[in-house]
């Protein structure tokens, strides 16, 4: 049943992030006492972040990831304290800077799938930017998740490791915001993901180093990319060898070799997210190069799943690229602690500390490693988010703010 004024709330959350003002998490706190669903505000947010993102900045949208690690977080947290990533979330989207005037409304092109997919690849690849959203939004269908249009946005993105992959993890969590909002104006919210993906800083080495070694080596992308055996002890070996390689070339030819012995995409993922924690365990103080390895591999991992194609697997080299560093110095033992980890109570410490004191990565971390240790179970990963939570800054004002929101 509706709430009385509970539309008008949230038209004035809306309005407040859209201006950037700092009262728009007190309309948040008034939405909540109102019984809004925290969907429903980070919905609100999260229109007005994406009809005032500057399009022609070329920075990541970085409340709208922001607000999707708080979408995905409802799912994890004790209901109580539902509120509490959005409350977070909102805040951060209302500092952000942001356009004066709302976007105006982009031209959206029709036609057959498959042929759009390819031609938004093409406009991105030329930087057109105005081209590659009208196609792009052309492709997803407002009310339910097509896959193809996000096949084709994460293919695009891993292209393009301008800015060490944010283009990519900005566009997972993109996706999976308009998921958590069940598509509904989901042209709204992808639209920024396709605008920074064009704009971005550009680097596509790493790719055409991928491409060159698998045409070297006349690789079947689609005998390797399904199947295959979940990783053992041999396997767990190799992918760390992968992630501590000594060159580029080294990692991508031995991420194609155990593809080719016959381990799976996703498992060998697994372990680039384990690999990933490892180096966040073994880094000094609040290291947020550290955090981001993680975070890409997350994303990574979330584009194996989601993706059936062939082209899925460039997430998987990618990823081994992008955490390939020298193999940390940790707790011989860290990855044989078997205490079980009480995730939400994690996650709810994590959105404690003010975003606007660690840039919003506490709560992305708690959002990947709660995500990442259900799937993988691994020690490392859950102990790399108690470790960033402890060496990160600390600023727990506005939550004591919220105390009464919360309940006894």
């Amino acid at each position: 049943m509706a709430v009385p004024g509970l539309s008008s709330l949230l038209t004035e959350v809306e309005t407040a992030v859209g201006a950037s003002r700092s009262d728009a998490v007190d309309a948040a706190v008034k939405a909540f006492r109102a019984k809004a669903p925290p969907l429903e505000v980070i919905r609100a947010a999260a229109r007005a972040v994406a009809t005032h993102y500057d399009r022609m900045s070329g920075v990541a949208p970085r409340s709208l990831a922001i607000l999707g690690a708080a979408a995905n977080l409802t799912s994890v947290m004790e209901p109580r304290f539902g509120a509490l990533p959005t409350l977070q979330a909102v805040a951060y989207a209302a500092a952000e800077k942001k356009a004066r005037t709302p976007a105006k409304p982009p031209r959206v092109v029709s036609g057959e799938v498959t042929h759009l997919g390819r031609s938004f690849l093409f406009a991105v690849r030329a930087g057109d930017v105005a081209e590659a959203e009208s196609i792009f939004l052309g492709m997803v269908d407002e009310g339910w998740e097509r896959k193809m249009a996000g096949d084709m946005l994460f293919r695009a993105a891993l292209e393009d490791m301008g800015e060490g992959g944010r283009k990519l993890f900005f566009a997972v969590k993109s996706w999976q915001l308009a998921r958590s909002l069940g598509f509904k104006e989901a042209r709204t919210i992808l639209r920024p993901a396709v605008e920074y993906l064009v704009r971005g800083p550009r680097d596509r080495s790493s790719f055409e180093t991928i491409l060159g070694l698998l045409g070297k080596e006349w690789v079947d992308l689609d005998a390797l990319s399904s199947g295959g055996r979940a990783l053992d002890d041999a396997g767990r070996s190799r992918v760390t060898a992968i992630a501590s390689a000594p060159s580029d070339s080294a990692c991508i030819g031995q991420s194609l070799s155990i593809l080719q012995d016959g381990y799976a995409a996703s498992s060998i993922a697994e372990g680039l997210v384990v690999a990933a924690a490892r180096r966040v365990l073994g880094a000094k103080g609040y290291d947020t190069e550290a955090i981001k390895r993680l975070l890409f591999a997350h994303a990574s991992r979330f584009v194996l799943m989601f993706s059936r194609t062939s082209e899925r697997l460039y997430a998987l080299f990618q990823s081994a690229l992008r955490v390939r560093s020298p193999e940390p110095s940790i707790i011989a033992d860290v990855d044989r602690d078997p205490a079980q980890r009480n995730l939400d109570r994690l996650a709810n410490d994590a959105c404690r500390d003010s975003p606007s004191v660690n840039e919003g990565f506490n709560l992305l971390l708690a959002d990947a490693c709660t995500t990442e240790f259900r799937a993988t179970q691994a020690a490392p990963v859950v102990m790399a988010l108690v470790k960033m939570m402890d060496a990160g800054p600390k600023d727990l004002a506005a939550f004591h703010s919220w105390a009464d929101l919360f309940g006894p």
